[in-house]
């Protein structure tokens, strides 16, 4: 049988793949006011922000390895580069044969740029995929992205930020659907469907060792802190019905909480680490969390970073 062997965590901002003289040029190009509890310039913390990043990098890089798998299991939301009007599946697995995408920053780096060629765990993949289509979540398939740049950055830019690409590790890409309403899975829906891919895992028969990473989030583009701590908190919970401290609004809605467009809303990705919680089925260790203004007006990202405690 298939093995979980590892269970992680990353969120994946551009402020991970390129240089802090670059950072102005992520801030939304949308004015908002300044709030009066971001005292100072938040660009004082950047260079402490910087570091904590690379260190927080560098120790879940030497993590997933230490866990010695076979394959890296990724669930990372689509974001308007796969998903649209074609097609937008609440889950879906890339079963090609291979994962040959760009790793670029996708602002000022061309597809030919940051090239990846990785394996896919593609039986696997297909018995992982068996089992929930059994158990009750009717999970979409792909083996040809149709983006220029290849599968979404919630899978390649780990794969960059975290040096795994020449690591040796196969891929199996499980991709949500947050920027489609409203087929948007649910805060309870992803627990189950955490909880089902734990046991296609352990049911496989198959003797990968398997690690996941979830990628993605936590609030932002409009950071939010009080959200962020009560994530966090059930992230370290050994129970899984702390997520009902989460609705499924704060999650779907968090842009026009700001009045912005839902391209603007990376908050939703936070269904990635349900998943990944529920998948562990333990409580999660932080290794590091920085809320990373941007702005004044609250631009930024909640950076997080994660591994779950795995029983023996």
């Amino acid at each position: 049988m298939a093995k979980l062997v590892g269970v992680f965590g990353t969120s994946h901002s551009p402020a991970l793949i390129a240089p802090m003289s670059d950072w102005p040029a992520l801030e939304p190009n949308i004015a908002r006011p300044s709030l009066d509890r971001l005292a100072g310039d938040v660009r004082d913390h950047w260079a402490e922000h910087e570091a904590r990043f690379d260190a927080a990098t560098t120790a879940l890089r030497s993590a997933v390895l230490a866990a010695e798998p076979d394959v890296l299991l990724i669930v990372g939301s689509d974001q308007g580069e796969n998903f649209g009007p074609r097609s937008a599946p609440v889950f879906e697995m890339f079963l090609g044969e291979r994962v040959d995408a760009s790793a670029a920053n996708r602002r000022d780096e061309g597809p030919d740029l940051f090239r990846i060629s990785v394996p896919v765990a593609r039986e696997l993949g297909l018995e992982v995929l068996r089992y929930l289509c059994d158990n009750g979540f009717d999970v979409g398939h792909t083996s040809e992205p149709s983006d220029e740049y290849g599968i979404g950055h919630a899978v390649t830019w780990p794969m960059r930020f975290l040096d795994l690409a020449d690591s040796g590790l196969e891929l199996l890409p499980v991709v949500t659907n947050v920027w489609n309403p409203p087929n948007i899975p649910s805060v309870p829906r992803c627990v189950a469907f955490g909880q089902a891919l734990r046991s296609a895992i352990d049911t496989a028969p198959s003797s990968s060792r398997v690690a996941v990473l979830a990628s993605g989030g936590l609030s932002h583009l409009v950071l939010d802190e009080e959200l962020d701590s009560r994530v966090v908190a059930a992230l370290r919970s050994d129970d899984l019905a702390t997520w009902g401290a989460i609705a499924d609004d704060e999650l779907r809605l968090a842009h026009e909480k700001y009045d912005l467009p839902l391209r603007l809303n990376g908050t939703a990705e936070i269904t990635d680490w349900i998943i990944a919680d529920a998948c562990a089925q333990a409580p999660a260790d932080i290794v590091d969390y920085v809320p990373a203004y941007r702005t004044q007006s609250g631009y930024g990202v909640g950076m997080c970073f994660a591994q779950w405690r795995l029983p023996a």
